[in-house]
């Protein structure tokens, strides 16, 4: 098949603009496309240009030049909408809630429906889009091979860690009295947070703290965690997560500690490749579990980062270009099994 001209238009440079366009646009070169990731629109399109991705078009801005793109009558390229998170259902906590919950939203579900496809990162966030577009394929999120040849820095003490952006305030809440109770019963135990500091909802003002890099690389690199924890509140908006953060643990040998909910609940094997949280007592049961027995510790490290290996983006570009040629009426080539299988 021929290669493509691709454009991938991100709604920022943070994590969802790496994860979504970034990396694959990274990832769709080194097959031998022509993949070009910006923020900004400026200037004519090329002539030649096969796909345009849109991550989020969600502003005025953006939708109007969006909505002009889908009108044009001399249209030759197909357009894929990017979406990764339900913005209709944001908890209130959330600061974009009052955003997307007026006329923004609206704009979104118009942006969608003129797309050609549109990709979300898991099924039940498809089964909302699919409301405003019906050509919707899942792609789950996914991160360079290289990172599993990365040795995690280890900090002096024996480190519980999480790493995030600011919508995860409603998440820590629910929890907050359960960890709280772990952490006063064993203060040797320290704690780390990235990118927004949660410390002082579970009892730990003067966490350590790391402000966030908008560098993936840097951002996994300041990873030195020997437990993750990934709360989720039972809210409608994370149903329709990714499991992005267990994924990014699960990269490093980071055994995690999570929430039995939204997509933790089928991406993690109990007991094998991480810990689930059912009741709320279970929080400290489990991270005192990992504290005291270092060999689960390694044990469950090691199993979560041989599942993460089907996730790297070099195995998995191919899911991006079955959605393009398939927009632009291309057969694709059937991929190839691994080696052995």
């Amino acid at each position: 098949m021929r290669p493509l001209k691709i454009f991938g238009w991100a709604n920022d440079r943070h994590g969802c603009g790496n994860y979504r366009v970034g990396l694959p646009m990274w990832a769709l070169n080194n097959l031998g496309n022509d993949a070009l990731a910006f923020t900004v629109l400026d200037g004519d399109l090329p002539a030649d240009l096969d796909i345009m991705v849109g991550q989020l078009v969600a502003d005025e801005p953006r939708s109007e030049a969006w909505q002009a793109l889908a009108a044009l009558e001399s249209r030759s390229f197909g357009m894929i909408y990017e979406i990764d998170d339900d913005v209709w259902n944001l908890q209130q906590t959330n600061a974009e809630h009052r955003h997307f919950m007026g006329e923004t939203g609206e704009r979104v579900k118009r942006n969608i429906a003129v797309a050609d496809a549109v990709t979300v990162t898991n099924e039940h966030l498809a089964e909302q889009v699919r409301t405003y577009n019906p050509n919707v394929s899942v792609i789950p999120n996914c991160f360079d091979a290289a990172i599993l040849d990365w040795q995690r820095p280890r900090a002096g003490r024996l480190t519980v860690g999480w790493a995030g952006g600011s919508s995860h305030h409603h998440d820590f809440l629910a929890v907050s009295k359960d960890l709280r109770q772990f952490f006063k019963r064993n203060p040797d135990v320290d704690t780390h947070f990235i990118g927004v500091n949660h410390g002082a909802a579970i009892g730990r003002p003067d966490s350590r703290f790391t402000g966030w890099q908008d560098n993936l690389v840097e951002y996994i690199h300041g990873l030195d965690f020997d437990i993750g924890i990934a709360p989720l509140a039972f809210h409608a908006f994370n149903r329709s997560k990714s499991d992005l953060k267990f994924l990014e643990f699960a990269s490093l040998g980071i055994p995690v500690v999570a929430t039995d909910y939204g997509p933790y609940s089928s991406a993690i094997i109990h007991g094998v490749t991480g810990m689930k949280v059912k009741y709320p007592h279970e929080w400290a049961r489990h991270l005192r579990t990992l504290t005291n027995d270092p060999a689960a510790r390694e044990e469950i490290g090691r199993n979560a980062r041989a599942w993460s290996a089907t996730r790297t983006i070099q195995a998995n570009a191919w899911r991006w270009e079955d959605v393009f040629y398939d927009v632009l009426g291309i057969p694709s080539e059937p991929v190839p099994a691994p080696v052995g299988v």
